[in-house]
């Protein structure tokens, strides 16, 4: 069962645009594309998918919540472990090994703990790893449904209403 987060902000993951022409005209408004610098609305989502009994089989995308006990009111362990919590058992088969790469919030012992607690085999992966999760994969393709389908989301003004609108997006992508 593999299985990872994935951060996605409105505006980001547009495919490059190639402009040529004479480099008298490289300033020129028809040729410039605009951006706004800074963060903007995101959103970090987390989903797993898995094979069992000759078909693949997905999860819901699962939207995770900020942990404001946390240091910088980020994602934490805690946010992970509930992600976990709400998931993995409707998913898990004790067929499975369950996969996730290294970042911070999976290695903590808290984390480590809930897996050995519900009696579910992790995979290793050795420190400094390649991320080798086919995962990986399918984050640029929800980002560009989302960009092609959801052309309003660059327009919403309220933070609110934009981060409601972008995880409505993601999840009906």
């Amino acid at each position: 069962m593999w299985s990872d987060e994935c951060s996605a902000e409105r505006g980001k993951g547009k495919e490059q645009e190639w402009c040529f022409g004479q480099p008298a005209n490289k300033w020129k408004p028809d040729f410039v594309t605009t951006y706004t610098k800074g963060k903007d609305i995101s959103i970090m989502v987390w989903a797993c998918f898995w094979y069992e009994d000759g078909a693949i089989k997905r999860s819901n995308l699962y939207i995770l919540e900020r942990d404001f006990e946390s240091k910088k009111h980020g994602y934490s362990a805690n946010s992970y472990i509930q992600v976990l919590d709400d998931n993995l058992p409707g998913y898990w088969s004790p067929r499975l090994v369950f996969i996730y790469d290294n970042a911070p919030i999976h290695t903590t012992n808290k984390v480590r703990d809930w897996f050995i607690e519900m009696g579910i085999p992790v995979a290793d992966h050795p420190p400094f790893s390649p991320d080798m999760n086919p995962i990986e994969h399918l984050w640029f393709h929800l980002k560009k449904i989302v960009q092609q389908q959801y052309l309003e989301l660059a327009n919403i003004g309220s933070r609110e209403d934009a981060k409601r609108a972008l995880e409505r997006a993601l999840v009906e992508a």
